[in-house]
């Protein structure tokens, strides 16, 4: 699991629950308009635990079928046992590394993927190649991944915070990751044969006990000592982020601005 270099662990699976209910409302939004309706067949790539492949499995129903694909079987072992407690027989597990030709299996009538290209910018044209083979002609592709990291910052202002987004957006890079990978991702596309039909941002203002506050804060929970272990934040900024936002927590006026996202669904042509 060297491309997923946050980690695939019990910890991480609940940070990954809580970042699904952060985004769940853009999610569905991203899913309507992209058109994903009873009877399809559509990949969830990079499903991680599952929370997005079980609620597209209530999109398709029983007439459809949801393919779940990810490279971590603990995450696919979960997924598995969540759908046979939840009695939904239209979800299928895969083990896959979608950067292997033929790696997604088709004809599919729709793809998804959420914070997930981010991580596979060596091998980003092959996988959406990969994805448009999978897809029946006019078929879609609908991602959700970062447009900027950068624009994470907060009120009052703080260095521990400033010093946090540098440090998350370091890591990226330094892992072979982009947190700016919406800047280009249109033009991606389009040179793997598809053509854009919708482009939206989301993110934005959050205040203390809010969703988006909620889903960074348990980011720099975390990865803190990560990120300060690797050297991408110093033990004094790190310390400075801790009483910072402990402070910002209990304030009426504080706030943050969070990551942009690219809300996008592109068409096979």
């Amino acid at each position: 699991m060297r491309d997923y270099f946050i980690g695939v662990h019990a910890r991480e699976l609940e940070r990954l629950r809580e970042q699904h209910a952060a985004w769940q409302p853009e999610t569905h939004a991203l899913w309507k308009a992209a058109g994903f309706a009873p009877g399809q067949r559509i990949a969830d790539l990079g499903c991680g635990p599952g929370f997005t492949s079980l609620e597209l499995a209530g999109i398709v129903g029983a007439a459809g079928r949801v393919i779940a694909l990810d490279k971590a079987s603990p995450y696919l072992d979960y997924l598995k046992a969540e759908a046979k407690r939840s009695a939904v027989e239209n979800v299928s597990c895969v083990a896959a590394d979608v950067t292997k030709p033929n790696a997604i299996p088709g004809p599919l009538d729709g793809a998804f993927c959420r914070f997930f290209l981010a991580f596979l910018i060596a091998d980003l044209s092959r996988v959406l190649d990969t994805v448009a083979r999978s897809l029946k002609p006019g078929g879609v592709l609908a991602a959700m991944e970062y447009l900027t990291l950068e624009s994470a910052t907060c009120s009052p202002p703080s260095a521990g915070f400033d010093a946090h987004t540098r440090g998350w957006v370091d890591y990226y890079r330094k892992n072979g990751g982009d947190t700016a990978v919406g800047a280009y991702l249109p033009e991606k596309l389009r040179a793997a044969g598809f053509s854009i039909n919708h482009m939206s941002c989301a993110g934005g203002m959050a205040r203390p006990s809010e969703r988006w506050w909620t889903w960074w804060g348990r980011l720099m929970e975390d990865f803190g000592d990560t990120l300060e272990a690797q050297g991408f934040m110093t033990a004094a900024e790190l310390q400075a982020l801790r009483n910072d936002w402990a402070a910002r927590s209990a304030s009426r006026d504080a706030f943050i601005y969070t990551p942009v996202l690219l809300q996008i669904v592109a068409r096979k042509r």
